[in-house]
């Protein structure tokens, strides 16, 4: 059975998709925390508590996504996502307590896997295949513009209305955002080619050097990303500094399309890893000159938008293509972890040891993530899936016989 075509649509829809559900989620606090803690009289921790919850439950159903995107097929599981989202954005509406805020951020976290990138890239290559590349890099660079759309939006609806009622419209945008998604076809790619999938010990060492960068890289990411503004007026900067995240993100990601299939995953994850010291350098930097911090802000936005293509396409060159939702379901879920721990730990690396020590320590930390980088890219056997799907669609053009099938391990 060949892999059917991409709809052209697709990329359009299911970015849009992206771009709705990130900001009504992740990105929702950041607007309406101030403004709920002043109507509730919730601290701003006791508020967020429930954004870390929602990642911690994210973590939990991970390792069964895989089985629901096989059994019920991409656009049923996205869908559902999506409204779990649009049911929990309704829920922080009415809720008094917070008991209810909790639980509403606990539906919202099984949303949340179900509907943001990892799930919609595993479907897509389950369908796809390494075709899905293209449109993966198109549809984070919808989602990228998230903070930069949902921000302002939010503020805007605040400035017209309550945070209920503002919150019952993000509710509805959920509800588009379920029917962009439809444009996703129901069945799921079923693969009858067999391919020659890498040696058992290549399998296990791929995966723990995969786990080990994402979980590293995740929680420097997030910690550096939710801590920025403490940075920014570290060096008596004006906050609006912040937009050059976003520009770094969306730009980066814009150069990755434009690249097409000449930069390669492995280059692309080599090229990411080793740029990530080289701009907390700058950062630290910034003590001596201050026009510093603005050039980490955006590099480091232009770094953090490359992350989650690395993330998606990676596993592309490590694993089969029919194995890619179960194993990033399993693999992402130490990173996934260190997402919900990294804003209370780099919280406490700037209190214990100021915003140029936890600088340090980043810095540090991206040593190690660039050795892994380079680990898996100059792995032992370096013979890729990826390869070897080209090498058996060479051959089977029935001049010689289908490689012998090696099941998934």
């Amino acid at each position: 059975m060949e892999t059917p075509a991409l709809p052209r649509r697709l990329a359009l829809t299911a970015g849009c998709n992206q771009l709705i559900n990130w900001g009504i989620s992740f990105y929702m606090p950041g607007t309406f925390a101030q403004a709920i803690s002043a109507d509730r009289g919730w601290s701003s921790p006791q508020i967020y508590l429930g954004l870390t919850l929602a990642m911690l439950v994210m973590a939990a159903v991970s390792p069964f996504v895989a089985r629901l995107l096989a059994r019920f097929g991409g656009q049923k599981v996205v869908m559902s996502g999506t409204l779990l989202i649009a049911i929990s954005c309704a829920g922080m509406a009415y809720t008094q307590t917070f008991f209810g805020w909790y639980c509403a951020w606990l539906v919202t976290g099984v949303g949340m896997r179900l509907s943001l990138y990892d799930a919609l890239f595993a479907a897509l290559v389950n369908l796809y295949g390494q075709q899905a590349r293209r449109t993966i890099s198109r549809v984070t660079l919808a989602g990228g513009l998230a903070s930069a759309v949902f921000w302002p939006l939010g503020d805007s609806l605040l400035h017209i209305m309550g945070w209920q009622d503002a919150l019952r419209v993000y509710a509805l945008f959920g509800l588009l955002s379920a029917v962009l998604i439809r444009t996703l076809p129901r069945q799921r790619l079923t693969v009858t080619t067999k391919v020659t999938a890498p040696p058992l010990n290549n399998e296990r060492r791929n995966g723990w050097l995969y786990a080990a960068f994402i979980a590293l890289i995740t929680f420097v990411s997030n910690g550096t990303s939710t801590h920025l503004p403490e940075f920014i007026e570290s060096f008596g900067l004006p906050v609006a500094i912040g937009m050059l995240w976003g520009i770094g993100q969306t730009g980066a990601r814009a150069l990755e399309v434009l690249a097409g299939a000449r930069l390669t995953p492995f280059a692309l994850t080599l090229f990411t890893a080793l740029a990530m010291p080289l701009c907390f350098l700058l950062g630290i930097s910034s003590a001596l000159f201050v026009w510093c911090a603005a050039g980490f802000v955006l590099g480091y936005g232009a770094i953090n938008g490359l992350v989650t293509i690395v993330k998606a396409t990676l596993p592309l060159e490590l694993f089969s293509a029919e194995s890619y939702a179960r194993r990033t379901g399993m693999l992402l879920i130490p990173g996934q972890l260190m997402a919900a721990a990294s804003p209370f730990a780099y919280a406490w690396f700037n209190k214990t040891l100021g915003i140029a020590g936890a600088m340090w320590v980043s810095t540090g930390l991206t040593l190690v993530i660039a050795g892994l980088a380079i680990a898996i890219v100059r792995r032992p056997g370096r013979q890729t899936v990826s390869h070897c799907i080209k090498q058996s669609t060479l051959t089977n053009g029935y001049k010689t016989p289908p490689p012998a099938n090696i099941s998934d391990t």
